[in-house]
């Protein structure tokens, strides 16, 4: 006899992606693979598994919890890449007003350096956009996501975050 457990995960291997998909799993489902995804700092993966457990059978607290998570994940990666972004502005500030120094002819040409840190500087600011992006979807699903029960018009508005 096949246990429990060996039929879900045959079940899962066949028809995981389809099922993931169209959203019929449960929300824990939904919110565990958030998690993982959090786990390897993909913020992309977090946001379009979030998204997908909008239309699943929602545990409301849980998935405010997992959201308020992955927005705060978001933004200390954004802090990350803002100290980054000013730490690479001023090394390419202090690179052009010292220019090139005669004892340090063994280094480097200080324009090969200068590139470096402006394709990184570029790198940086992309990927702090598109964080921002991204927290501004986080943001709109925890505004749009709505269930009162029982509630007066009162009670059901929503004031969006900050």
């Amino acid at each position: 006899m096949i246990g429990l457990g060996i039929l879900f995960r045959i079940v899962k291997r066949f028809l995981g992606k389809p099922l993931e998909k169209s959203g019929a799993l449960p929300t824990r489902y939904y919110l565990h693979q958030v998690l993982r995804s959090l786990d390897q700092d993909d913020i992309g993966e977090a946001t379009r598994q979030l998204r997908l457990s909008e239309g699943a059978l929602v545990d409301q607290s849980r998935w405010e919890l997992v959201r308020q998570h992955v927005l705060f994940r978001c933004r200390v990666l954004m802090a990350k890449h803002e100290k980054r972004i000013r730490s690479l502005e001023s090394r390419i500030q202090k690179l052009k007003s010292e220019g090139r120094l005669p004892w340090r002819w063994w280094r480097e040409k200080p324009t090969d350096r200068l590139l470096r840190y402006q394709e990184i500087l570029n790198l940086e600011k992309r990927a702090r956009s598109l964080l921002e992006n991204y927290e501004k979807e986080l943001k709109h699903m925890g505004v749009t996501k709505i269930h009162p029960v029982h509630a007066s018009p009162e009670r059901s508005r929503v004031i969006p975050h900050p």
